[in-house]
């Protein structure tokens, strides 16, 4: 029987600094940003900085499930495939609902968005 990894101690690290970031998001793309680097980190402290993870490289899906995707080039490194025995997707999943919700709630409110896309 293997053992399974825990990373929610690395959850409950990245997880308040996330929270405020949502709080403070004034879009989607900043959901979705904050979402990218909460990720990055979570999964460099998971692999001990081991595993480089590109922006492109993580997707927030708002609306389907599972609610994010990893590129193949995340998929396929030796780091990451380590983390096959350990609680991953549920710690992505609750960090990409907390995500996804938080864009259903601009979406609905858009007009922050559409002043922000505008001013810039």
């Amino acid at each position: 029987m293997t053992k399974m990894i825990s990373l929610t101690k690395y959850e409950h690290q990245v997880v308040p600094k996330f929270r405020d970031q949502l709080n403070q998001a004034e879009s989607v793309e900043d959901v979705k940003k904050f979402f990218i680097a909460t990720t990055q980190e979570l999964l460099s402290l998971a692999t001990e900085g081991s595993l480089s993870v590109d922006y492109d490289d993580i997707s927030l899906l708002p609306g389907q499930t599972p609610s994010y995707s990893l590129s193949s080039q995340v998929t396929d490194d030796a780091s990451f495939k380590e983390l096959a025995n350990s609680d991953l997707d549920a710690v992505m999943g609750r960090l990409s609902e907390q995500a996804s919700n938080h864009h259903k709630h601009l979406m609905k409110n858009n007009t922050k968005t559409k002043l922000k896309i505008k001013n810039h």
